[in-house]
């Protein structure tokens, strides 16, 4: 693993605003779906602000992974680097602050798969967490949160499926969340 140099986050944000917008764009489109915001440019909100079916306002948040990690292993020695996804501890904090409605969707660049985890699926989610001290050499140290793409992330070949999904998990969240019955995982969810 290496040390993020400033000509990879070039790289990122480039590619990341085309996929923010269209991403944007799919969520848009959706019938059953109605844009209230789009805040990828905040630090304080999730990427985007919708009302769904239900009159619900759910917000999503928009992550990429673009490569295999390297040197994580020992982390989440269970589960495969490939299906490792690193997640910001701010991000997760910020997912649970956004309520049931909630959603984190991620492009997996390296295995051409997009996935979807509800703030209950996150929360419940097997996780390691892992301090690290940032490159720039001010001392100050980043939490990151390990989870697996193939415990409870609910997996898709394309986006508009995983937003219909989205959209489908809005007609059940409300009974599940008053529900004793465990939370489904991805094999059980209908």
């Amino acid at each position: 693993m290496r040390d993020r140099l400033p000509a990879d986050w070039k790289t990122d944000l480039r590619e990341r605003h085309r996929l923010e917008a269209d991403v944007r764009n799919e969520l848009a489109a959706h019938p059953e779906l109605a844009m209230l915001q789009c805040s990828t440019a905040s630090t304080d909100r999730l990427d985007y602000q919708l009302v769904g079916p239900g009159a619900r306002l759910l917000e999503v948040e928009l992550k990429t992974k673009r490569q295999v990690y390297r040197g994580w292993s020992g982390y989440r020695p269970d589960v495969p680097e490939r299906d490792l996804l690193i997640l910001d501890e701010l991000a997760l904090r910020k997912l649970v602050e956004a309520g049931k409605y909630a959603f984190l969707l991620v492009r997996d660049m390296p295995a051409d798969r997009w996935a979807v985890w509800s703030t209950h699926d996150l929360v419940m989610t097997p996780k390691a967490r892992v301090t690290r001290q940032l490159a720039v050499g001010t001392g100050a140290v980043k939490g990151k949160v390990l989870v697996s793409f193939t415990e409870d992330a609910h997996l898709f070949s394309d986006v508009s499926a995983a937003i219909d999904f989205i959209v489908d998990s809005l007609r059940h969240i409300d009974r599940r969340w008053q529900d004793i019955a465990p939370w489904p995982t991805p094999n059980e969810a209908s």
